[in-house]
C-alpha cells in the first residue's frame, strides 16, 4: 500500500468532495458536516455523516460529487482509513481556492 500523502490529496473524488464542504460553510454558512466529519472516526460513522453531508448540498441546491467521486472516496476510505480520508476532506474544505477571498 503507497502511503503518499499526494495519492490522497491529490485525489479528484477529494478536491470535489473538498470543494463541496468549502462553499457549505463558505457560502450557507452550515458548520454542522464539518463538525460532523471531525469527529468522525468509524466507516460507519463515515458513511452516516457522508449520507446526511449528501442531504444537506441537496436541500441547498449545490453542486453535487459526482457516483464516480462517491466511490472514489469509498475506496479510498477502504485503503487509508477514515483518519486519513477525514483529514484530507477536512483540509480541502478550509484553504482558500484561488480567487477565494
Amino acid at each position: 500500500m503507497s502511503e503518499k500523502l499526494s495519492d490522497v490529496f491529490l485525489n479528484p473524488a477529494i478536491k470535489e468532495f473538498g470543494d463541496a464542504l468549502r462553499k457549505m460553510i463558505m457560502v450557507a454558512e452550515d458548520y454542522g458536516t464539518l463538525v460532523e466529519i471531525e469527529y468522525t472516526e468509524t466507516s460507519d460513522q463515515f458513511k452516516e455523516v457522508l449520507w446526511k453531508f449528501l442531504r444537506r448540498l441537496h436541500t441547498k441546491k449545490y453542486r453535487k460529487p459526482s457516483e464516480r467521486d462517491l466511490e472514489g472516496l469509498i475506496k479510498l476510505v477502504d485503503i487509508y482509513g477514515v483518519k486519513q480520508i477525514r483529514a484530507a476532506l477536512l483540509a480541502h474544505a478550509l484553504v482558500k481556492k484561488g480567487g477565494e477571498q
